[in-house]
């Protein structure tokens, strides 16, 4: 028997309250999930990575390398990758540099309230904000919302052992790549804001 929304909304919270989330998006998603229509199943702010991994698109064996929700510095990722290998660069793999957006994915009762939902997050600047799916089954479904926006830049830092890149160069791509992470989170705070037109 396919479980109520209230039950689907239940499970999630409880889920969150163990597994919890990044400091900046804790007040989102508390305001979202006290609405009786919505409820969050996973949720960043915006994050900096650092993995190695076989080779592009070998995700399933990626490595986290570093992670930062906040702006970082040259020396916090060169440190992350020496602490890898005493080289500097980890001997096998590639060593990938991410900059990724907030994301949001909301479970809404009714189409009508991720309609509404969507409206907010595209006019607090996340344009690729999509229903993702939407499931009815015996009228306790949910529509799901994923909020996201552009701000993603990945970056290969170096392969097998040597780092590509030079020290001003790496100085050039933390520039952008703090640069989108911080307009992300500026974007999280309109969304925010605009979750007051939810009744």
């Amino acid at each position: 028997m396919a479980l109520t929304f209230k039950k689907q909304k239940d499970r999630a919270l409880e889920r969150l309250r163990i597994q919890g989330a990044d400091e900046e998006i804790v007040p989102i998603i508390s305001e979202i999930n006290s609405f009786e229509g919505f409820f969050t199943t996973s949720s960043c702010s915006g994050r900096i990575v650092l993995i190695c991994l076989p080779e592009i698109g070998a995700k399933r064996e990626a490595k986290f390398v570093g992670k930062w929700h906040r702006p970082v510095t040259k020396e916090e990722v060169l440190e992350a990758i020496k602490l890898k290998s005493s080289t500097g660069v980890p001997e096998k793999g590639e060593v990938w540099l991410l900059s990724q957006s907030p994301i949001l994915h909301v479970a809404c009762r009714d189409l009508e309230k991720a309609k509404l939902l969507l409206n907010i997050a595209i006019a607090s600047g996340f344009k690729y904000s999509s229903i993702k799916a939407i499931a009815n089954a015996e009228g306790n479904g949910k529509v799901m919302v994923e909020i996201v926006s552009t701000e993603r830049m990945d970056v290969p830092l170096g392969k097998d052992g040597v780092l590509f890149c030079s020290e001003s160069h790496m100085d050039f791509i933390l520039s952008k790549t703090n640069f989108m992470l911080e307009r992300g989170k500026g974007k999280l705070k309109r969304f925010y804001h605009g979750l007051e037109e939810v009744e």
